[in-house]
This record gives C-alpha cells, sequence and structure tokens, in this order.
C-alpha cells in the first residue's frame, strides 16, 4: 500500500511537471502554452478563468488575458489573446479555439523563437514565411508586417519604428494550412491603414 502512494504521488508531480513545462512553449499549429487550437472556450475557462476583455460578435469573438502587475492592476500591454468560432463538435455546438496569440516574450518555440526575435532569426528557421498584410501606425509613426508559415501553422507581426529594424512583436498560432487572416482581423488593426 505504502508504495502505491508514493506511485500515486509521483504521477501527480510528473503530470504537473508536464503540464508547467508546456506553459511557456509555442507549437506551430498546435498551441501557445496550455491554450490549445480546437479546444472549447469553456475548457479554456477552466484552465484560465474568465476573459479580462474581449470582442464577440456573430458567432466569433476574441478573448483577452492580461497581465497583472503586482499590485494585481492590469497590464493591458501584453496579453494572451484567443479566437474562437462557433461550431458543432462531439454532437454539441459550442465555440472553439481556432487562433491564439501573445505578444510577451516569456513564450518562446522550441528553436527559441520569441516576441522580440528578429526577421533573419525567423526566416532562418521558417524559409517559406509570406507576408500576408501591412499596415501602418501613424500615431506611433511605425510599420506593422503580418508574416505567416501557412504549412507550419504560425504567423509573426513585426514592427519597426522609423530608422530601427523589424523586430518580433506578436505570434499567432493557427491551424496548419490556414491563412492566418482567414477569420477576422485583430481587433486593433482597424484604426490602422492598410499598404
Amino acid at each position: 500500500m505504502k508504495h502505491l502512494y508514493f506511485f500515486a504521488v509521483a504521477c501527480m508531480f510528473m503530470s504537473v511537471s508536464a503540464y508547467a513545462q508546456n506553459a511557456w512553449k509555442i507549437e506551430p499549429g498546435e498551441y501557445i502554452g496550455n491554450t490549445k487550437l480546437g479546444t472549447t472556450v469553456d475548457e479554456m475557462t477552466q484552465q484560465l478563468g474568465n476573459a479580462d476583455g474581449g470582442d464577440a460578435a456573430m458567432g466569433k469573438a476574441w478573448s483577452f488575458w492580461y497581465s497583472h502587475r503586482k499590485d494585481s492592476s492590469i497590464d493591458s500591454s501584453r496579453y494572451l489573446a484567443v479566437y474562437s468560432v462557433r461550431e458543432e463538435t462531439n454532437g454539441k455546438e459550442g465555440m472553439v479555439v481556432k487562433q491564439v496569440r501573445v505578444n510577451t516574450a516569456s513564450f518562446k518555440t522550441a528553436k527559441g523563437l520569441k516576441v522580440g526575435s528578429s526577421y533573419i532569426e525567423i526566416k532562418k528557421l521558417f524559409p517559406a514565411i509570406r507576408v500576408v498584410a501591412q499596415y501602418e501606425d501613424r500615431v506611433k509613426s511605425k510599420k506593422v508586417t503580418v508574416y505567416d508559415v501557412r504549412s507550419a501553422g504560425i504567423a509573426f507581426e513585426m514592427t519597426a519604428e522609423k530608422g530601427a529594424k523589424e523586430k518580433c512583436s506578436a505570434i499567432t498560432v493557427h491551424p496548419r494550412g490556414e491563412n492566418v487572416n482567414a477569420y477576422i482581423l485583430f481587433p486593433g488593426y482597424e484604426g490602422l491603414r492598410k499598404l
């Protein structure tokens, strides 16, 4: 009986350890952290809690979980964003995760790509990368370029302020073979001028 107890405790620590190891990983076409494509929003909410904000219309939604400062106030400049659509799965209709987007360097791919990586670093690992959209933020004097690696299921938003080199400012994981812009634009792009 004593051995069974130790075995159960060991299994529990191994599963907690595996969960924690994935917490900061990006796997193209599959997940960012513990937020996986294809899961329902109800399942995701059980893990992350209720979203801090969002935007929804006609069976489509963006949900946001913001970073929190030491004093527990919201830091809206750093977030995990999830795009979901209403679908039928397993005979039930529900909101299903289609894209996961982050803008913090805490999350990394197995090869170390993260927010802050350069275009050259990304191109070396994903030679099939292609420009799918460009925007201009006249207020902040910067250009936003969205690069997609459709076959891998990962997109990189690159920004450059005048006179500076492009660097990754957000990463989106989406289903392999789909364009990152297959759904609706990320909130915030509406105010930018499309180039």
